[in-house]
């Protein structure tokens, strides 16, 4: 994922693919290791060099109801300027004139971390798990009684008894 832009002069472009694995950070939602593989574009503006491209992760999540180990493709564009300059400007990634190559890993990693989805589940009708015995509902009943209530929680359920809503 390192582009060497050594002979790309101003007002050119090249194409650019790349596949790899890239180390997220520790997270109990996701696995660490991630493989990427993306295809774009390269472009230099007068030393500024932007990528556009596509980048395709495979990513290994646990639900979050029931803690099942699942992958998940996550597909996204990606517009990022790279600056051989130090500059002000947040938005402009700067990397080293001594070697004139872009590192793309960290830009993907902060890309790849907002594209994550919020809620991570196996399948959009999760059953989760069983708050009395843990079993995960998905492979079937446990025969728990899941209709107790807490006697702390019983009041709650008379408040809007008599109210229209």
């Amino acid at each position: 994922m390192n582009i060497n832009v050594d002979s790309l002069n101003s007002g050119f472009s090249k194409e650019v693919e790349f596949e790899s694995n890239i180390a997220l950070p520790k997270s109990l939602v996701y696995h660490q290791d991630v493989y990427i593989k993306g295809k774009g574009t390269i472009t230099n503006s007068y030393g500024k060099y932007t990528f556009e491209g596509n980048i395709i992760a495979n990513v290994v999540f646990n639900c979050n109801s029931c803690l099942k180990e699942f992958s998940q493709k996550i597909v996204f564009d990606m517009v990022e300027v790279f600056s051989k300059d130090m500059t002000d400007d947040d938005e402009i990634w700067v990397f080293s004139s001594k070697d004139n190559i872009i590192h793309l890993e960290e830009p993907i990693k902060t890309n790849l971390l907002l594209n994550l989805p919020m809620k991570a589940l196996c399948s959009e009708n999760c059953k989760g798990l069983c708050h009395m015995c843990g079993h995960n509902l998905n492979e079937g009943d446990c025969g728990c009684d899941r209709d107790y209530i807490d006697p702390r929680f019983e009041k709650f359920l008379h408040l809007f008894k008599n109210k229209e809503v």
